[in-house]
């Protein structure tokens, strides 16, 4: 007799789980390590010598990957030059709540020029100026978005001295253009240019607070910028004011 087979169990294999969606905090480190890689490539190859392939290569995802959040390579690079002053990069200041109006002017003056002449935005804003004569039209279209994000984020700080009363009710996004031209002056374009390397010192920064307030708000607002505190509705005098305070209306 033969001996008796012993009995086999079938084993049943476990399907392969299908890979799911990742987590917001894996596509938040995705994306930076994208913005990282495509900054690091822009920078040292040119906007015109990067490729999508080349991107999704050295960040370790996929082409579609890209495309899918966000877009094609014009996009990815808006993404990059305007990521200097969004808040992942660069925080907007805290304003303390007690600050009198000097002190709150002198925190955005000093976040405008951070913003403006840290190392990387000045490698970008090469960057743009290099490519402008190849890619005219694009790089002043991104200029304009950049630019008009950069002000919005001003403005907005402007807006909270004025629920403050720390201001006079105003067009804040005309005196956010007004406040940056007035801080950086010509220093940008010097920076980016390589003819020098220094940036607007405290000192600078100071008086060119003081004479934007005086001339922006008048001599009732100015006169109260380093002494009144929040609530104590120190503009609602400039309103009335003839002369430079009625410019801020």
């Amino acid at each position: 007799m033969s001996a008796p087979k012993a009995s086999a169990k079938k084993v049943r294999r476990s399907k392969p789980q299908k890979a799911g969606r990742p987590t917001g905090e894996e596509l938040a480190r995705r994306k930076g390590r994208v913005m990282q890689v495509s900054t690091e490539l822009f920078v040292q190859h040119g906007y015109a010598a990067t490729s999508l392939v080349d991107i999704a290569k050295a960040a370790g995802v996929a082409t579609r990957t890209l495309y899918q959040h966000f877009g094609d390579k014009e996009g990815i690079f808006l993404e990059v030059v305007t990521a200097r002053e969004s808040g992942a990069v660069f925080e907007p200041p805290t304003i303390p709540e007690d600050a009198t109006l000097f002190e709150a002017m002198t925190h955005i003056a000093r976040y405008i020029c951070e913003v403006s002449f840290r190392s990387r935005s000045i490698d970008i804003m090469r960057l743009v100026v290099a490519e402008s004569q190849r890619f005219p039209e694009f790089m002043m279209n991104l200029c304009d978005k950049t630019f008009a994000h950069f002000r919005a984020s001003v403005a907005k700080l402007l807006d909270e001295l004025v629920a403050r009363k720390l201001l006079p009710a105003g067009d804040t996004t005309k005196s956010a253009i007004l406040l940056i031209d007035l801080i950086l002056g010509t220093a940008p374009l010097l920076v980016y240019s390589g003819w020098v390397s220094s940036r607007p010192t405290d000192d600078e920064l100071e008086m060119k607070v003081e004479l934007f307030i005086l001339g922006r708000y008048g001599p009732a607002v100015a006169k109260r910028a380093r002494s009144a505190r929040p609530g104590k509705r120190a503009g609602e005098k400039a309103d009335a004011t003839r002369g430079p305070a009625k410019a801020a209306a």
